[in-house]
């Protein structure tokens, strides 16, 4: 089915309370939506340096607290909430900011004391009202840049402030045409199936001043020239024919075992959401933000956002944890930065 439906409409609504507890600004009702909504047995992924978090105690311990200290203020502003079903399971999303004033040094992260902002993605497969499964993705490089501890080359694309979509209807809160789900999702679809050809099969399915919100590293690009800045020469970067995925195989047992694909896609009306932990991987034969390319194997995580207008793409948000696929590179974001990590409890992997 894969698009939204009578139960992600209850989903969706009980999600909404956690997002506008979360704008309250209050820590005491943060910590208690959080307990609410999310299951007690609850597996949380998060990006790296975290990656990791099982249980819902732990991950108010681990990932909410060490934020709740670190950032005055701290509250979340969202601009998309939309849900659906994938493989039998019924999915929620967000996407927005979180926001404060960086006070305390956050997990060895030396604060500014000035206002910073978190972009974030968050999935939740949902199971009798509550979050059994979560997927929160955080641009810590643009945190990086904003500190003033870019450790990466010049990004070729624009780096700033990620909006919402340009509509400003991005919260659904109501049921949505199944019909118009189903478009979407099936452009989304038909237009990744055209990504990697030589031929660019992928521009009919966009508009032509089309804006592409990449994580930071990569920045954003707008148009479809400005988009093909960024994807032809990505797309160069892996070795012919190595390259696994949720649509095909690279014949590398090591590769192919690592990458699972996409743990949801789904459509509510006019959007559709879609996650890899990881969800593609490669060999790298190029150079690629300051690392030289010897062949080495990579993953990806990542996440996307589209909105669709009539019979195209017109947005596209993407998240990536970019310090995890770098760390595989041989390449420390942290370290680079000058920056030694101190992760708030002890015992975790830097690397999962």
């Amino acid at each position: 089915m894969r698009i939204a439906a009578e139960t992600t409409l209850r989903n969706k609504r009980r999600y909404a309370g956690l997002v506008a507890d979360y704008a309250d600004c209050d820590p005491a009702r943060i910590r208690a939506s959080l307990t609410e909504f999310l299951h007690p047995d609850a597996v949380v992924n998060v990006v790296h340096p975290i990656n990791r978090v099982d249980g819902a105690q732990r991950f108010l311990e681990r990932v909410m607290e060490p934020l709740l200290h670190s950032f005055r203020y701290l509250h979340r502003r969202s601009d998309m909430l939309f849900g659906g079903e994938h493989q039998g399971a019924e999915w929620v999303v967000s996407h927005g900011h979180y926001m404060g004033e960086f006070v305390n040094d956050w997990m060895g992260i030396p604060a500014n004391g000035q206002p910073v902002w978190l972009h974030y993605a968050e999935f939740h497969r949902m199971d009798e009202g509550r979050s059994v499964e979560c997927y929160l993705y955080i641009d810590m490089l643009d945190l990086l840049r904003q500190l003033g501890r870019w450790p990466l080359p010049q990004s070729v694309g624009h780096e700033g402030f990620i909006p919402g979509p340009a509509t400003g209807d991005g919260m659904l809160l109501t049921a949505q045409d199944p019909e118009q789900s189903r478009l979407s999702l099936k452009t989304v679809e038909d237009m990744l199936a055209e990504l990697w050809t030589e031929e660019e099969g992928w521009r009919p399915y966009w508009h032509r001043n089309m804006c592409w919100y990449g994580p930071s590293g990569y920045g954003s690009y707008f148009g479809l020239e400005g988009f093909c800045r960024f994807q032809q020469p990505y797309e160069g970067i892996f070795e012919p024919g190595r390259f696994s995925s949720a649509f095909r195989k690279s014949g590398d047992a090591r590769l192919d075992g690592r990458v699972k694909g996409h743990y949801a896609r789904f459509a509510d009306g006019a959007y559709v959401a879609s996650g890899g932990w990881p969800s593609h991987g490669g060999f790298m034969v190029r150079p690629w933000l300051g690392v030289e390319g010897k062949g080495q194997m990579f993953t990806v995580r990542l996440c996307d956002f589209w909105r669709r207008s009539g019979g195209v793409l017109v947005e596209n948000w993407v998240l990536i944890d970019l310090v995890d696929m770098l760390l595989q590179l041989e390449f420390d974001v942290f370290l680079q930065a000058g920056i030694d990590l101190q992760l708030p409890w002890p015992g975790t992997q830097i690397r999962s």
